[in-house]
């Protein structure tokens, strides 16, 4: 079972985790799309990105940094940090 070491409570299941959402900010010059567009319809590629993510049982936030083409995780911190 993968692990991941929450900033709050330590090492604990993934199956505790749910992602909530990408920390991307959105770029100043959105060219062909409307926000809406660049939210839901960007092409899926390969990056290293930072994503929001919560423990259920406990409700606590986090940010993790993680690689997408392996679903390798790079980076966990707590959001405040």
């Amino acid at each position: 079972m993968k692990i991941i070491d929450c900033p709050h409570l330590g090492p604990r299941p993934v199956t505790e985790f749910a992602i909530s959402g990408i920390l991307d900010p959105e770029p100043e010059n959105l060219g062909e799309f409307t926000p809406g567009r660049w939210a839901f319809e960007r092409n899926s590629v390969p990056l290293e990105r930072v994503e929001w993510w919560f423990h259920i049982p406990s409700e606590l936030w986090f940010l993790v940094r993680r690689e997408t083409a392996s679903n390798t995780i790079v980076e966990v911190k707590a959001a405040h940090d």
